[in-house]
């Protein structure tokens, strides 16, 4: 009995040795299901609630990144969550095909070795941006109170109306470009707000100071712009200091911005 009580207390000292030499705890927040699109002016998301795992423990916040695609194409028909698109998305800008299938690693539901721990990096490699809202803390309003709850993207397509968020058909949020990123600080063109214009889509204003977050296109007649979107959950780890975990990030889809005037 005393040689039991003494293997099963040198195991237990190895196993806390272990633990506080640096074996790395695996922390891990489920995916955001896809969202439903309705052609490129709206999104269904049904957020995750907290029984889904990381939920209850980990989890901080929702967040979202954007890019803006500048075309020559008007196009309202729809763009699914998958690379069968490719055709589809290089009418619209050729470097949404590029971005579409550079993140589709870390999309990818099917695969078992995905690595969430550089998202923002992966994002931010590819000049996508946090989205924003006017006269609101985005994280704020998508923080532990909304799970559970149903969001809702719009970006309707008269002119001059700007697109927003809700969640449970509460209030609406208008959506806002980002002004800053990691060593960037800009002041976008025409303004903020996600709304098609001349300024917008002029590739003049396509560089750090003024638009990062649109990407170029050299075909001529360029009069449209687009925007993609991709949402994903924050949590904190339980380390001293605590570190940022993330879910894989699942793709919104592409919308279409209304005309300013």
């Amino acid at each position: 009995m005393k040689k039991t009580c003494a293997v099963l207390l040198a195991c237990f000292i190895s196993l806390f040795c272990l633990l506080s030499c640096g074996l790395e705890a695996f922390y891990y927040i489920d995916y955001i299901p896809n969202s439903d699109m309705h052609l490129t002016t709206k999104a269904t998301i049904r957020l995750p609630s907290s029984s889904d795992e990381g939920y209850n423990n980990y989890f901080t916040h929702f967040m979202i990144f954007y890019r803006i695609y500048i075309s020559d194409i008007q196009e309202d028909a729809l763009i699914a969550s998958t690379r069968t698109n490719d055709v589809f998305n290089k009418l619209i800008n050729l470097a949404l095909t590029s971005d579409f299938a550079a993140l589709y690693s870390l999309t990818d539901k099917t695969s078992t070795d995905v690595s969430t721990s550089n998202l923002e990096n992966a994002f931010y490699r590819r000049n996508y941006f946090l989205l924003t809202l006017e006269n609101a803390s985005i994280t704020s309003i998508l923080d532990s109170g909304s799970l559970g709850r149903t969001l809702v993207i719009e970006f309707p397509p008269n002119t001059g109306t700007n697109p927003t968020l809700t969640l449970n058909g509460g209030t609406q949020y208008v959506l806002l470009r980002a002004t800053e990123g990691p060593g960037l600080n800009f002041k976008p063109q025409p303004d903020r707000h996600f709304l098609n214009h001349p300024d917008l889509y002029n590739t003049a204003n396509i560089n750090p100071q003024t638009n990062p977050d649109v990407a170029t296109n050299s075909k001529p007649n360029i009069l449209y712009s687009y925007v993609s979107m991709y949402i994903a959950a924050v949590g904190k780890s339980y380390e001293l200091p605590p570190r940022n975990i993330y879910s894989q990030p699942t793709f919104i889809g592409v919308f279409r911005l209304a005309e300013s005037s």
